[in-house]
């Protein structure tokens, strides 16, 4: 057999361990997952209901144009319907783009570090990735429009930018956005924005408006807690949704899927509870690390980057260590940011699991 070669150049995304796993390996009763972003809280109870209600239709496919979902969420923004597009995962809106945008000879401009999928995607199309250094821990708008030229098709820009939660002022990306050549898309990565606490949180929103090569994407997995069912979103042109409908597979969407998204949007209500915990969680953690004198990135989303150089083990070695005591966090070196590691924000409870384990590991 004789693959593409740009398979060469690609390495398979590396997902956190999951909690059975560990505790099994390990001999552990109790397991906190702190490594993968993910809500810490289950979907709404109301959600659950609808997608235990679907059980008995899954002998049939579901919506491939998602319909109702479209609808809603074209309602949602005060969009048309033909301006939204979903994926299985906004990773799958990501392959999809790279699709109608990339070919060999393109380029792509990102942060680096940032979303590991950036670069797989271009790498998959034999397109070039133009790998920006981040300022500080913040994505550089300055140097990233100066990579910008002819031969660039994407910008990928994810505010609150993963990994590093920071996140940048809308004003500042929207003058990013006026300085891009017309036929260069601007692919606004918001997976996190329902976290951010900033009053122009929504800035985007105005920003896709006013500009037509602009594409909006956020998702269902974080905070309303539907990770297990993959359903992202974005808000594009009429166009650019034509030309994804034309590579994407059929039944994208799947039957539960589609339910329980169509449901968490009609509790947006509801989100402010989340968003209250989340915001309660960051401060428990701001101050229990601030208490072991732990240095760490204040952060705009569900996650943070916590300093690991500090630790009575190499910096290399905590991660593993805190696996061996029940907490699961990712490798920051693994995501371009060696001496830290990045750590969800979970419940009360996990998060002085894991400060518990921290000091553990200060002795």
């Amino acid at each position: 057999m004789k693959f593409i070669p740009q398979i060469k150049n690609l390495t398979p995304y590396v997902a956190g361990t999951p909690i059975e796993v560990v505790a099994r390996e390990y001999g552990l009763d109790r397991v906190v997952k702190l490594a993968s972003n993910e809500s810490p809280l289950p979907p709404f109870p109301e959600v659950l209901d609808v997608i235990t209600s679907k059980f008995d239709s899954l002998n049939r496919y579901p919506d491939a144009e998602a319909r109702d979902l479209r609808a809603a969420l074209a309602g949602r923004y005060t969009v048309e319907p033909d301006q939204v597009i979903l994926g299985n995962g906004s990773c799958e809106l990501l392959i999809w783009l790279s699709l109608i945008f990339l070919e060999p000879g393109a380029e792509a401009v990102f942060s680096d570090p940032t979303f590991l999928v950036y670069d797989e995607v271009t790498l998959a199309r034999g397109a070039t990735p133009v790998k920006v250094p981040l300022d500080g821990f913040t994505n550089d708008l300055n140097s990233m429009a100066a990579a910008v030229n002819d031969r660039t098709r994407i910008v990928f820009l994810t505010n609150p930018h993963n990994p590093t939660g920071t996140y940048l002022p809308a004003t500042e990306i929207a003058a990013f956005a006026a300085g891009l050549p017309a036929d260069c898309a601007l692919v606004l990565d918001e997976a996190y924005n329902e976290y951010v606490e900033e009053p122009d949180a929504q800035g985007g929103l105005a920003l896709f408006r006013a500009n037509p090569n602009v594409i909006l994407l956020r998702t269902f997995s974080k905070i309303y807690g539907l990770c297990g069912l993959r359903v992202g979103y974005g808000l594009c042109s009429p166009q650019v949704k034509e030309a994804i409908d034309k590579v994407r597979q059929p039944f994208n969407i799947n039957t539960l899927a589609q339910a329980a998204a169509l449901k968490a949007l009609s509790l947006e209500d509801r989100l402010e509870e989340r968003r209250a915990l989340n915001r309660e969680g960051r401060v428990q953690l701001y101050s229990g690390l601030g208490e072991l004198g732990i240095g760490y990135i204040e952060t705009q989303s569900n996650f943070m980057l916590v300093e690991i150089d500090q630790l009575s083990v190499p910096a290399a070695n905590a991660p593993v260590e805190l696996l061996r005591r029940g907490v699961i966090v990712r490798d920051g070196a693994a995501l371009g940011c060696p001496g830290y590691m990045r750590v969800s924000i979970g419940t009360a409870g996990e998060n002085d699991f894991l400060l518990e384990k921290l000091a553990e590991l200060k002795n």
